[in-house]
């Protein structure tokens, strides 16, 4: 009886989630590179979780093409919020500024959403952003 009336306690207060990360398109022999991109990952998370009330979810994939020196990355990314979800791509021969770069556009794309969010005026039962007249 103690404990359900702890865990209703326990519940109303807000509980801080940390986001699930997911790199998929890389073979086994990929290891460094998914290490790498996760750890990445998980500190951009942080970042867009400043900007973004609820990020629920990062996901990145990756293709790599070419060896050696001719090797070329094109890294795909998913960044899922509550109640919004935002998508980019970046391709390049060095796999931490093609990472920047991803990063960078998500996040450029959620402080967009969250502009339009906090410019907007809600009139009655409208939505309306700033410019747009009735």
């Amino acid at each position: 009886m103690a404990i359900m009336v702890w865990n209703r306690i326990l519940g109303l207060f807000k509980r801080a989630r940390t986001p699930k990360i997911v790199v998929s398109g890389l073979k086994h022999d990929a290891k460094l590179f998914q290490e790498s991109i996760q750890e990445k990952a998980e500190a951009f998370a942080g970042k867009a979780s400043k900007v973004l009330d609820e990020v629920d979810n990062v996901t990145i994939h990756a293709k790599i093409s070419g060896l050696g020196k001719t090797e070329k990355f094109e890294l795909f990314g998913l960044l899922s919020a509550r109640n919004a979800s935002f998508r980019a791509k970046a391709t390049g021969r060095k796999l931490n500024f093609v990472l920047k770069d991803l990063f960078d556009e998500l996040l450029a794309e959620a402080r967009k959403h969250k502009n339009k969010l906090v410019n907007g005026k809600k009139r009655g039962s409208e939505f309306l952003l700033e410019g747009e007249e009735e």
